[in-house]
This record gives structure tokens, C-alpha cells and sequence, in this order.
């Protein structure tokens, strides 16, 4: 019916006339004439045909160059519909545009890193944010920073409060597996993370034994006199490489105990503690000699192991 109409201007030229008399001052076009949507003031209702936007190859030629905001032509070059805002023309973004090169809250699949990334085709950093304030930033010169905006290194973190770092590593206990000959992580006067001297390596008659030294040092008493035992479960030993042990205790040198090992487990030393003992003898005097110490001493004991 559009059709028939279009072949008649005056028939044309009446209806619009007519348009312009009604109150509402609407337009409809339709193949299929029916009761207009108020809100619009043109309508247009087709079911096999579509409008078709002037197509434009050059948007600077005059007057499209000076054409109000809100003016929408498509731009033949790209092959999309262009409209004016602030006085230029701008690209609107298709549904190929969005699928294809638009990062989606729901991922992304089959993306090429050697030509899509998510990040800055210029010298300008990427911000990380949370109720609108930045955590995490990566510069122009890809140094990252969590909680500062301006990072020195190639990995800056600032907590933000006196005497904590702001990092933390979870599940490092000391069941966790140990790298052979691995130095010591500490940190310099400007905070910078440095890897320190490499651990020391023991060794025994069999060569390399363990880089997961253990040092167990306490002072026990003499119990039982003479005979004390030392408990060294709580360290865990599965080899022990030393046992140094000294008593203090006695006068002077006529009466200083001495101390030495027996026996021991990984989990118990078994100690003695001897003193000098003078013994009267028919005819010859004394004789000199050791027996138990029973004295309130003192036992320094050192474990060195694995």
C-alpha cells in the first residue's frame, strides 16, 4: 500500500498536510496502516522492508561537517553507522565490534594474544579498581603496584601501614619441600626484596645429608643424679649429626663434674655425670678416682641434626 501511495506525490503532499493538522503531530509510514504508538513522532512498520540511512563517504564535505549532534548516516569507508556528538563524528559499535574485540564480564573464548589484549595501545597505564578507588595499577613501563599508584619496580607493594608488608604466603610449613643449596630471602634498607647468602650444605662421611639444619639447645638438671636423660622429641629429628654436653657445678677442680653421653635416640639422650672421687686405701693412703655426681648441677646439652 506504501508502494501505491509513493507513485502519487499530490495524494502525498495531502497526507502530509494533513499531518501537519493533527494534534499530535505524528508520522506513519506502514505497509499495513494501523493505530500509531504515541511516544513517537515518526513511526515507521514494515515486515519486508527496513530504512535505509543516506550513505556517506566523506562526513568533512559541507554541511555534514558542521551537522548537528545527534545526526546518524552510514559511513561507507567502515561499513558502520556514524553519529555526531560534541561537533565530531564518532563510530557506533556493532554487534560484531562488541563480540569480537570487547573484553565480556562473562569471558572470552578463542582470543589471539599475538593481536587482542586486554590493556593500552598507548603510554598510559591499566587501573584496578574497587568502590572507585585504585588497588592495583600497571604503569607505562610495566612496573605493577598494589596500593600505590606510582611503582619504582618491576613489583611494588605498599600496605599502607607501619611495620607490615602487605604480602603473605600461606601453606609454608615445615613439612614444605626444601630446594637444595637455596639462599635466604631478606629485605635491604629501602625495602627492596634480596636473595641472601646461599644456605649452608652439610655434610657427613656419606656426603651432602640435608640443607634443613637443626640446632636443639636447653640446661637440665641432674635427674637422675648422675644418670639425667634429656627429652629432644619436640624437634623432630630424623638424623643427629652432634651432641656437645658440659655440667657446671663443684667447688674447684677436685670436685667439677664432667659430663658425657651414653646413649641417645631421636627423641632421648641418656647422659652421665661423673665427679672425682678420693678413696682411703690400707697402706697406700688414698687413690684417686671417678664416681656418679650427685650434685645439684647443671647440664648444658647442644643438638645438631636433621
Amino acid at each position: 500500500m506504501l508502494k501505491a501511495m509513493m507513485k502519487h506525490p499530490a495524494l502525498v503532499c495531502l497526507l502530509l498536510l494533513l499531518c501537519n493538522t493533527l494534534p499530535a503531530q505524528q508520522l506513519l509510514l506502514s505497509d499495513a496502516p494501523a493505530s500509531t504508538t504515541k511516544s513517537a513522532l515518526l513511526e515507521l512498520k514494515a515486515t519486508a522492508q527496513g530504512l535505509l540511512l543516506p550513505r556517506i563517504a566523506d562526513t568533512t564535505l559541507t554541511p555534514l561537517n558542521t551537522a548537528p549532534d545527534g545526526m546518524i548516516v552510514y559511513y561507507t569507508p567502515l561499513k558502520s553507522l556514524l553519529v555526531r556528538r560534541n561537533g565530531y563524528w564518532s563510530r557506533l559499535a556493532d554487534s560484531t565490534a562488541v563480540t569480537g574485540n570487547q573484553w565480556l564480564l562473562s569471558g572470552n573464548t578463542a582470543v589471539d594474544s599475538a593481536t587482542r589484549f586486554l590493556g593500552t595501545a598507548t603510554a598510559n597505564p591499566v587501573n584496578f579498581r574497587t568502590a572507585n578507588t585504585n588497588r592495583m595499577i600497571i604503569s607505562s613501563t610495566g612496573n605493577v603496584g598494589i596500593g600505590t599508584t606510582q611503582p619504582t619496580s618491576l613489583l611494588q607493594v605498599k600496605s599502607g601501614v607501619a611495620n607490615v608488608s602487605g604480602v603473605r604466603l600461606e601453606n609454608l610449613t615445615s613439612a614444605s619441600g626444601v630446594t637444595a643449596g637455596a639462599g635466604s630471602v631478606g629485605v635491604d634498607a629501602s625495602g627492596n626484596l634480596v636473595r641472601t647468602a646461599t644456605a649452608p650444605v652439610l655434610y657427613s662421611a656419606a656426603g651432602v645429608v640435608s640443607n634443613n639444619l637443626k640446632i636443639w639447645a636447653d640446661s637440665v638438671p641432674n635427674t637422675p643424679a648422675g644418670l639425667p636423660q634429656v627429652d629432644i622429641s619436640n624437634a623432630g629429628f630424623t638424623k643427629i649429626l652432634s651432641v656437645q654436653v658440659t655440667a657446671r657445678g663443684g667447688a674447684d677442680a677436685t670436685t667439677a663434674p664432667l659430663a658425657a653421653v651414653l646413649n641417645y635416640t631421636l627423641s632421648r639422650l641418656y647422659l652421665i655425670l661423673v665427679e672425682s672421687k678420693n678413696s682411703p686405701v690400707v697402706l697406700l693412703g688414698t687413690v684417686d678416682g671417678l664416681e656418679l655426681s650427685t650434685a645439684a648441677s647443671r647440664i648444658f646439652v647442644t643438638v645438631i641434626g636433621y
